[in-house]
């Protein structure tokens, strides 16, 4: 009896010997990411973003999109992060900063090789609500006019259209849409 106990303990030892193994290996491969719950927490360690700075944004299965500001608005950055396919785990930082187009306009992101993108503004043109028409539905997404905001969206969602407070379609990327 003390025999099969000894056979069982060296294979638990083994099997768990092999789990070490693997998640060193990942880590060392650079294949293990934030998780979702952590992302703020990543932004703020690693773009050090001040304690009494908002952030906020959104998350998909594959990507996410966060800004960061503080409370008069006066200066802002981004973050941008992807879960990757294949054998790795969570989320990796892909870009980030500041950018006047973040600032003054509806910023769109992508990432090649996904098929969502990020929507990143400071809202300076008070969008209040995102239309996504998919030829078939219409979606609408609630913003505050007041506030900055991160979007992710699927890349295939049909056409996406911002609206101001009174209704008037607002611009992005520079551009009217």
């Amino acid at each position: 009896m003390k025999g099969q106990f000894n056979a069982i303990g060296k294979i638990i030892l083994a099997v768990l010997l092999v789990c070490l193994l693997a998640v060193g290996f990942l880590f060392v491969n650079n294949d293990i990411g934030q998780t979702a719950d952590s992302l703020e927490s990543d932004i703020r360690s690693s773009q050090k973003i001040q304690d009494d700075w908002t952030v906020t944004g959104s998350v998909s299965d594959t990507m996410a999109g966060f800004i960061s500001y503080p409370q008069n608005m006066s200066d802002h950055t981004f973050s941008v992060y992807v879960n990757r396919p294949g054998v790795s785990f969570g989320y990796f930082f892909r870009g980030g900063g500041s950018l006047s187009s973040v600032e003054r306009y509806i910023a769109e992101f992508t990432v090649e090789g996904y098929s969502e993108r990020a929507f990143i503004s400071m809202n300076a043109q008070k969008a209040a609500r995102v239309e996504i028409d998919n030829g078939t539905d219409i979606e609408v997404i609630e913003i505050d006019s007041e506030k900055p905001f991160a979007l992710v969206l699927p890349g295939n969602a049909g056409v996406i259209t911002f609206y101001d407070v009174n209704g008037e379609i607002v611009e992005y990327g520079g551009q009217r849409l």
